[in-house]
């Protein structure tokens, strides 16, 4: 929440020649207004449930505090947003060294095209990378108890829906979801992109629930043929894919759609209809060009929002 306190500098001074006033007011001109972020009131969940509860048509910045840390968020709603209605959210979060207005540029054209709710989550600055794996950064940071903090209080302010919450991102935001899709149970679908899977960290395990998956990566990005370092060992795209598919119970045999000469997307289906698909773009790298990443995009969009969360 900010509180904007205007502040004015008197234009009359007795017994001293040119004061600190006069310094200030060169400085900030005679009728300045400066802002001052309230943290205290940032650090209850509280805080968060009024700015969401607060929420206007088009673009709003919210700033929460979360484990002793200032957390940002760029939401934006539909122009016909109301909350007489549920919308279903979209959590964006941007790569290594990013911020949320990355993503929120990306993605929020789609609160009006689809009706949603385009939420673009900020990493902790100044190092801007996600906690995608416990002891791996330097600074550890609840990125997940973060993210689970938004939602409930999504839910609980009736902005949104438990059955229609979706998460994309893109290379270190895009291991975060992969990081998601095995430990939390919100989500009714995720779509990493431009990313790797990290051995072991982030495979299913008995305390993963069934989750739609869609991977969109370039064949010539680093990422897509796996990785190793001393720190983690990075699944192929092939092979992540697989282990979710095997996971989800999915069917071994995909079904192929091919749009234009440069993407294809193969897609695994469960019995339950539960997808895992990979969406591979020919001959990008770890930044698609921008006419493929946008079809990229609007195919993301149609996986995600065909799938609705079993909260039974």
């Amino acid at each position: 929440m900010k509180v904007v306190i205007p502040i004015v500098i008197g234009l009359l001074v007795v017994g001293c020649g040119e004061s600190s006033i006069e310094k200030v007011a060169k400085t900030l001109g005679d009728a300045k207004e400066v802002e001052f972020e309230i943290r205290a009131e940032a650090n209850t969940e509280d805080a968060l449930a009024s700015q969401l509860a607060a929420l206007s048509p088009g673009i709003n910045e919210v700033k929460v505090e979360h484990d002793g840390r200032l957390r940002r968020l760029i939401v934006t709603t539909p122009k016909t947003f109301s909350r007489q209605n549920l919308y279903p959210i979209l959590f964006c979060f941007h790569g290594a060294g990013g911020k949320a207005d990355g993503p929120s540029k990306r993605w929020s054209p789609h609160a009006d095209k689809r009706e949603l709710i385009v939420i673009s989550v900020e990493a902790v600055q100044p190092l801007a990378k996600w906690n995608f794996r416990d002891k791996f950064h330097v600074e550890e940071h609840d990125d997940v108890g973060f993210i689970l903090k938004v939602v409930e209080a999504l839910i609980a302010t009736k902005i949104g829906g438990p059955k229609t919450i979706y998460a994309t991102g893109h290379s270190s935001g895009g291991l975060f979801c992969y990081r998601l899709a095995k430990e939390v149970a919100v989500f009714a679908a995720l779509s990493p992109m431009s990313c790797g899977m990290v051995k072991g960290a982030h495979d299913p395990d008995e305390k993963t629930k069934l989750v739609p998956i869609l991977q969109v990566i370039g064949d010539q990005d680093k990422s897509f043929n796996g990785s190793q370092n001393p720190k983690v060992t990075m699944y192929s795209a092939v092979k992540r894919i697989d282990v979710w598919r095997k996971f989800n119970r999915c069917d071994p045999d995909p079904v192929v759609i091919e749009k234009g000469k440069e993407i294809i997307v193969l897609t695994y289906v469960s019995q339950s209809g539960i997808e895992v698909a990979l969406c591979k773009v020919k001959d990008q790298g770890h930044f698609i060009r921008r006419d493929l990443r946008d079809i990229a995009d609007s195919l993301a969009l149609d996986f995600l929002l065909k799938h609705k969360k079993n909260t039974k």
